[in-house]
């Protein structure tokens, strides 16, 4: 990782003088950076003699000590010195320890040689005599760095050759996975072995130096980094934190190592502060690496621009630098988007990007990692290919001197669009210019076409590579993968499983390598191991929507948990709204279950809308499952118009330049029917016809100097079209004595022109497309359903016309035929599938079923043991189930009762064993236990199977029925029956091997037989109770004649169950006497018409037994019903005699009620008339009285206003009662205008509408309370007031007085008010 780079780098060794000042060692390191080696000269011997083959340019000079000769070599000097050599000089020349230690510096820096600078301190520490002539501090150090590189040699160890590739062969025997596994694991050893030799030696460095000294920085510094090697970083800790910048400060070897320890622990915020702590303080020293390691705190951390700056800045220190390399190519490729670049800008960054790479890999050709993008990067790229290539529209085969540089399994891409695979060809004597795509080319013919392919033999190598140059397990998982997705995209899906899986084993959360083992699982029919994966990954990866989407996929296939499956899928479609494919991806997982077709149909229609929004491409498969989906739902114009769509996107996907094409062979024009006219169209002709001479509508001439009938274009049977709206078909085609050519048609002609182009209908070539076979199939099918027999049968010949193999169509043919009775043409069509096809599972089982339909027991036998023997699993189970049903059908066969029963039962249970879901073996074997008498069984495992099937058995139905028959439970069997009737009747399809209507004809019959039961049952009551057997005799009867309708052929047993029926109808109604039932005439007349519509039919069927005919029925029986039937005759008649004179007599004794009631009620309604009559009169005179009233007080108002007037008028004041003259209008007192006494509700009686005897006790009651009023001293005014209303009611009056009682005490106060009111106007 790049955060423990820094750690192992030169920049880790501290200066010689570190024990006593840490901080100025570092400087004064840095400032010996870039400087030569100087190495002072004590001996006499020359100098030359240390100049190793060029270890050096000029640069070794010599002298004798006493006049201070050195050798000097430059840094750049060092990559020629070989350690032994340098080593010897220094040992022979006595040089110090420091200079030893600078040496080895040098080697290091000079292209990172840890190897010999570990080899020139090695030299040194195991010298005795030279670490004996040095002082404890040079011996300190040096230990210390010995140590300190043999951990930089550790860090840094190659396997084997610099991980090259090369060596690694396959040709022995062993796969690729398993020689790169078993170099690996070689390799990775003999690296584990030698790394752990270094660190022993570190080890052991360290120790000898705290022997000397235990409070030395360098050998802290040096216990560190082995400790964070081994990733023991709580010891590390210790070293760097709690001793060196405890004891020394903060000197750069302990920040760079405590900030590795922080990075490894993930606390990348602690790791990024002491990376930054480290370049403040010595911004030079700190070096590339430091810088690396910043920028990789920054990307844990989410700072993608600090992170690429420090890459940047680390490049710029350190131009070899590979991590800072690697790390801004990487950023700068995520932060790529073609959507927002302009393209140019796009292609320029990304090549940027790669030459950095391929720089890096230069620099360090054994980093694994970029190794592992290089790979990615040739994996995704087009290599172009010397030359140029030429092919022609629909064809396989290309052109072009560039095919021996191409080899079988090659990904190549012609032009811009079309890509494919080269094809291995099996002729080794082929054209050396030429080789075979995979692919038709659906282009136009071209030339000087470019060729690109994919250098996978490159990827290989480079992932191969990065696998054998480290022993992360994370990144030779990378390497794995890319080595899969090689053979993943060459189609070699066995090699790529093995890769995928083995790079999961290295590395658990790499996403992609586990979702490409799904896939290859998938493809290798694994679904369960595939789902187990994919939930793994999404445990690593939630909102991988491929992975949702997929794994939702195979859960609906699987049908264990549709509910959860469903929630995947939705949630890939939440993640991704916009991806069409995930909408169908989800549209596929509802069509698998036939409740979901009208919601897989609706999320078509949304990937539609998408898909078209996104102005892409509705690809034909769709919308041919669109139309399956419509037809399965009956929506049978949509499908019709999805069909339509489909055959137009195949034709622009054709690839073979038969696309638009009319077809003028004699095949071609087999499709005629109008509802097939996506198949056919009018082509223009140059033949203009006009209507001939005569009243003859049927016959055109050509008008045309064509003279000759063969060439003329059109033939007898060709259907044309005139004018763009008259179809017709040519019938004949004549010359004339003119020599004019006569054209006679099917239909009469009305041109409106004088002249008329004609057209004749071809095809339209669509059915020469094979992509289209399969939409013209499901078109057929459509016709099918639809009741188009015609077209359905015609559409199916004309694929056989096109494709003779295709089987289905023969089926379909052979079904047709047989749905239509013509049985012999149905072997035709299968004898001629089965030429096709021998050993069709499918045309077999058709073979089979038709034999069953026939009842050939023996020839379906032999048919299902043949398919048993193929041993396909989903026709395996038919066949068993088949031949338990033939043992089943076969019980009446004389002394092989219990041994074809016990053979029924053993197929069905040989199926459930093998599959306990399949509810037509439960039901079988539910049969079984029926005819063994275990009902209750039955019955169990018939409810079982409606349960499991949602009644998509008919047959349980049936089943139940029996048994509730044979429990006397007639309801609920009925119910059974009528279900299976009505569950037969939708589905449309034939109930049992016999035809659609022998079938209903057969259930009608069970169902007569339950009400025949039921009514029997009933008459046991033999009391009142057995009132209901009539009508359910008469329900048996009916559908006795339904079935009777419904039977093709004359059913003896039939007709004998009818008239048995008629006959214990009829006895039922004779005996209702006895049981104190009503009954009418009619019923005895029905019953007697029964009886003698019965007997001469029975008697017809005694006849013919007497015969000899074959009739199913004993002649002892039928005699035995015969003379019932007579004697029932007889006792009808006389029964019916009785019941007429009853029904006399009761029609005279109702004649005379109603007689009496009509009186009644013509009484009661003179009456009611006479009361209407009094009412109305009444009414009118109330009316009229009130009129009266209202009258009186319109004078009454009136006088009252001209009084009021009056008085208005006269200046003089009014006077006081007794005291002056009276006021005009002649009101005698002050009374007569304010009528103080007057009751208040005495008003209502001007609104009276009381009779003329109201009015007249009204009057005497009045008359009554004149005396007491005037002895109480009355005013006259009352009189008046009553002359003024008139009559009132009598409650009036009674009320009258009560009230002036009460008001009699307020008189005299209401008098006094009126005064003063009057005195005060005066």
């Amino acid at each position: 990782m790049s955060g423990i780079d820094p750690v192992t780098s030169e920049e880790d060794l501290p200066a010689p003088s570190a024990a006593d000042n840490a901080n100025k060692a570092a400087a004064a390191a840095d400032d010996d950076q870039g400087q030569s080696l100087i190495i002072p000269v004590t001996t006499s011997t020359n100098g030359n003699n240390y100049n190793d083959n060029g270890g050096g340019k000029g640069g070794d000079e010599s002298a004798a000590s006493s006049s201070g000769l050195f050798i000097e070599i430059f840094p750049e000097e060092m990559s020629s010195i070989r350690p032994t050599t340098l080593s010897n000089v220094l040992r022979d020349e006595r040089a110090p320890l420091k200079t030893w230690c600078d040496g080895s510096l040098l080697y290091m820096k000079a292209g990172k040689r840890e190897r010999e600078g570990c080899e020139l301190l090695n030299a040194a520490v195991d010298s005795d005599e030279v670490m004996s002539g040095s002082n404890t501090n040079d011996r300190l150090r040096v230990l210390a760095s010995a140590g300190i590189a043999a951990l930089a040699q550790a860090n840094r160890q190659i396997t084997g050759d610099g991980g090259s590739s090369e060596g690694i062969s396959s040709s022995s025997g062993m796969s690729l996975l398993d020689s790169l596994l078993e170099s690996s694991k070689s390799a990775e050893k003999r690296d584990t072995d030698q790394k752990e030799e270094l660190r022993v030696l570190a080890d052991a460095r360290f120790t000898k130096a705290d022997n000397i000294n235990q409070v030395n920085p360098m050998t802290w510094i040096g216990r560190g980094m082995l400790n964070l090697a081994q990733n023991r970083l709580d010891q590390a800790r210790f070293f760097f934190e709690n001793l060196t910048l405890r004891e020394c400060g903060e000197i750069l070897p302990a920040l760079i190592g405590m900030a590795a320890v922080k990075y490894l622990e993930k606390d990348y915020a602690g790791a990024q502060e002491l990376y930054g702590r480290a370049m403040a303080k010595y911004p030079k020293q700190s070096g590339a690496s430091t810088r690396v390691g910043f920028g990789m705190a920054c990307y844990r951390l989410g700072q993608i621009d600090r992170a690429k700056a420090s890459f940047r800045r680390a490049h710029d220190l350190d131009n070899e630098n590979v991590e800072a390399l690697v790390g801004i190519a990487v950023l700068e490729m995520g932060s790529l988007d073609p959507d927002v670049l302009d393209p140019r800008e796009y292609r320029s960054k990304a090549e940027n990007i790669i030459k950095m790479i391929s720089m890096a890999n230069l620099v360090d050709h054994t980093n694994a990692m970029v190794q592992n993008h290089l790979a990615n990067h040739y994996f995704w790229k087009w290599t172009p290919v010397p030359g140029m290539a030429s092919v022609e529209r629909g064809s396989i085969v290309v052109k072009g001197n560039m095919a021996s540089s191409l080899e079988g399994g090659d990904r190549i891409r012609i032009g811009h669009e079309f890509e494919t695979l080269v094809v291995v060809e099996d002729d080794e004597d082929g054209d050396e210019n030429t080789f075979k795509i995979k692919d038709n080319w659906k282009f136009d013919s071209a030339s000087n076409l470019k060729i690109w392919k994919k250098d996978y033999d490159r990827v290989l190598s480079l992932a191969k590579g990065a696998y054998n140059s480290t022993n992360m397990p994370e990144v030779q998982a990378e390497s794995l993968y890319m080595l899969a997705r090689v053979f993943h995209a060459r189609g070699e899906m066995e090699q790529a499983n093995k890769f995928y899986d083995k790079a999961c084993m290295h590395s658990p959360e790499l996403s992609p390598a586990r979702f490409g083992l799904a896939q290859t699982l998938i493809w290798d029919e694994a679904y369960d191991e595939a789902a187990a994966h994919l939930r793994l990954l999404l445990g690593t990866c939630s909102n991988a929507t491929d992975a949702l989407a997929a794994l939702g996929l195979l859960e609906v296939k699987a049908g264990k948990d549709r509910r959860e499956a469903f929630v995947y899928l939705k949630k890939a479609i939440d993640l991704d709204p916009f991806n069409a494919d995930l909408v169908l991806i989800e549209a596929l997982a509802l069509q698998q279950h036939e409740s979901d077709y009208p919601l897989s149909l609706d999320r078509y229609r949304k990937a539609v809308r998408l898909l078209e929004a996104q102005s892409k491409v509705v690809p034909a498969d769709v919308l041919t499952n669109m139309g399956v989906l419509c037809h399965e739902t009956k929506q049978y114009d949509e499908a019709l118009e999805m069909y339509g769509k489909a055959l137009m996107a195949a034709e622009a996907e054709n690839t073979d330049g038969t696309a638009g094409k009319t077809d003028q062979s004699e095949d071609g024009m087999f499709v005629r029917h109008k509802d097939n006219n996506l198949f056919w169209k009018y082509i223009d002709s140059d033949i203009r016809v006009k209507p001939s001479a005569g009243d003859e509508k049927t016959k055109l001439t050509v008008v045309s100097s064509q003279t000759d009938l063969e060439s003329l274009g059109v033939k007898v049977g060709d259907d044309i079209s005139l004018e763009g709206d008259i179809e017709t078909t040519i019938t004949d085609i004549s010359k004339g004595d003119d020599g004019a050519i006569h054209l006679v048609v099917k239909d009469d002609v009305d041109l409106k022109s004088p002249e008329s182009k004609l057209s004749v209908k071809q095809s339209n070539g669509r059915l020469q497309n094979p992509s289209s076979i399969s939409i013209a199939f499901n078109l057929a099918r459509l016709h099918e359903s639809s009741g188009r027999i015609i077209p359905a049968s015609e559409l199916h010949k004309a694929i056989l016309k096109h494709h003779p193999s295709y089987v289905n169509s023969y089926l379909r043919l052979a079904c047709i035929a047989r749905d239509c009775g013509s049985l012999k043409d149905c072997s035709e069509w299968l004898k001629m599938a089965v030429a096709v096809a021998p050993g069709n599972p499918e045309v077999l089982t058709l073979v089979g079923n038709l034999h069953l339909s026939l009842c050939d027991w023996a020839p379906a036998q032999n048919v299902f043991d043949q398919l048993l023997q193929q041993k396909v699993p989903k026709v395996e189970a038919y066949s068993m189930l088949s031949l338990g049903n033939i043992y089943f059908n076969n019980l009446n066969t004389p002394k092989k009762y219990s041994k074809h029963l016990q053979h029924a039962a053993d197929f069905y249970r040989r199926i459930l064993q093998k599959d306990k879901a399949n509810a037509y073996a439960a039901n079988g074997l539910g049969t079984v236990l029926a005819e063994k008498g275990e009902l209750f069984r039955a019955k169990e495992i018939f409810n079982r199977v409606r349960e499991v099937s949602g009644d998509t058995i008919s047959d349980s139905l049936l089943n139940l029925g029996h048994i509730y028959l044979a429990q006397k439970k007639h309801p609920e069997a009925l119910q059974m029956y009528q279900s299976y009737m009505n569950r037969t009747r939708s589905s449309g399809a034939q109930t049992t091997s016999k035809s659609q209507e022998e079938d209903e004809a057969e259930v009608l019959l069970y169902i007569s037989f339950a009400y025949f039961d039921w009514a029997r049952q009933t008459e046991l009551f033999n009391n009142s109770k057995a009132a209901p057997a009539d009508e359910r005799y008469k329900k048996c009867i009916e559908y006795i004649e339904m079935a009777m309708k419904k039977s093709k052929k004359e059913n003896v047993v039939l007709r004998y169950n009818w008239c048995l029926t008629k006959l214990q109808a009829a006895n039922c109604v004779l005996q209702k006497v006895n049981r104190n039932i009503r009954r009418t005439a009619q019923e005895v007349k029905d019953a007697l018409d029964g009886l003698e519509e019965s007997l001469p039919i029975l008697q017809t069927m005694l006849q013919w037994k007497e015969e000899g005919r074959k009739v199913a029925i004993s002649k002892g029986m039928l005699t035995g019903v015969v003379n019932q039937c007579k004697h029932n005759i007889d006792s009808a008649k006389s029964h019916l005699k009785e019941e007429l004179k009853k029904e006399q007599d009761a029609e005279t004794l109702r004649n005379f009620q109603r007689l009496d009631a009509e009186a009644n009620e013509k009484q009661r309604a003179l009456v009611a008339s006479l009361q209407k009559e009094k009412e109305a009169q009444e009414m009118e005179e109330s009316e009229q009285r009130a009129k009266k009233k209202m009258q009186r007080v319109t004078n009454l108002v009136d006088g009252w206003k001209h009084a009021e007037a009056a008085s208005s008028k006269d200046p003089t004041p009014k006077k006081k009662k007794g005291k002056g003259d009276a006021p005009p209008g002649g009101v005698d007192d002050e009374a007569g205008i304010f009528d103080t006494d007057m009751p208040a509700n005495d008003a209502s009686a001007l609104f009276d509408d009381s009779d003329d005897e109201d009015e007249d006790d009204a009057s005497d009651s009045a008359k009554k309370t004149e005396q007491p009023a005037a002895a109480k001293g009355e005013p006259a005014q009352k009189g008046t007031e009553k002359d003024l209303f008139g009559d009132s009611s009598s409650d009036e009056e009674e009320e009258a007085p009560k009230k002036r009682s009460n008001s009699d005490g307020n008189d005299d106060e209401q008098a006094s008010k009126k005064r003063k009111l009057d005195g005060n106007d005066d």
